[in-house]
């Protein structure tokens, strides 16, 4: 049997290891492309390098685990599956700013066991397990807090973009949440959900995510006192229109908002 903390041993190892992938990689002349013909959704060279790094670690560490991966996918019938974005915040990567991270989750019979997050570019990690939620930086560890503001009117909003919102309607319902707080800011992918987690942001709403996109996020939001769901109060681990809040106070004020 395994237990958590050799998956997290091994978790930071895959980190460690991607970091100086993604890195080799960054602010270089590097091919890009659109995964999609009808909007640009690019993939880079450091995007299938990440991945198939961590692919093969998994594969030859834990043969009979599943990997869902954002380029890459290994399905197998298992309790345990890995889900992996190697660069989270690909549009900041190609464009050089430093809030894209590899993002690596376990999952045991559905459920999300161990979330990490590696900020390559900022040389900060962020991990979620068990009750425990921190940061390491300068290879210090910080025990992760989320601020105690339920007013939704004192509340800083994040998302990653207003253009990622899939219809009209989920941008006015997010606008109608925009008029309520006191301000909003746009950008950070990942980021955003570790800078709650940390007490910088009250509340992030987005659209359109994946599995990957969330699942290392939620044990490091909710084990830092926070609240992560979809937007009808569902568990989030396989993406669609998510909230994060300080507290479930405020993600439930949010929700009634978006509802109405």
């Amino acid at each position: 049997m395994t237990n958590i903390n050799e998956f997290l041993n091994f978790g930071n190892k895959l980190a460690d290891n991607s970091r100086k992938i993604s890195l080799s990689f960054f602010k270089k002349n590097i091919n890009i492309r659109s995964k999609s013909k009808s909007k640009f959704d690019p993939v880079t060279e450091a995007d299938i390098s990440t991945q198939n790094y961590i692919n093969n670690c998994i594969k030859k560490k834990f043969p009979t685990h599943s990997i869902v991966g954002e380029e890459d996918s290994q399905i197998k019938d298992n309790k345990y599956e890995w889900c992996i974005d190697p660069i989270d915040g690909t549009r900041s990567f190609i464009t050089g700013f430093p809030t894209w991270g590899t993002l690596i989750s376990l999952s045991k019979n559905d459920k999300v066991i161990l979330g990490i997050v590696d900020m390559p570019a900022l040389d900060e990690r962020y991990i979620g397990y068990n009750n425990i939620s921190y940061k390491i930086t300068n290879n210090r560890k910080k025990i992760l807090k989320v601020k105690k503001n339920k007013d939704l009117s004192k509340s800083i909003l994040s998302s990653t973009s207003i253009y990622e919102f899939k219809t009209t309607k989920d941008k006015k319902d997010f606008n109608k949440v925009s008029k309520k707080v006191s301000g909003v800011h746009f950008g950070g992918d990942c980021y955003q959900y570790c800078l709650l987690a940390d007490g910088h942001i009250d509340l992030i709403i987005e659209t359109g995510l994946n599995s990957w996109d969330i699942r290392a996020l939620i044990p490091i939001v909710n084990n830092a006192g926070g609240a992560i769901k979809t937007w009808r109060n569902k568990d989030p681990k396989d993406g669609g229109k998510i909230i994060a809040a300080n507290n479930k106070t405020l993600l439930n004020k949010t929700q009634s908002l978006l509802l109405k």
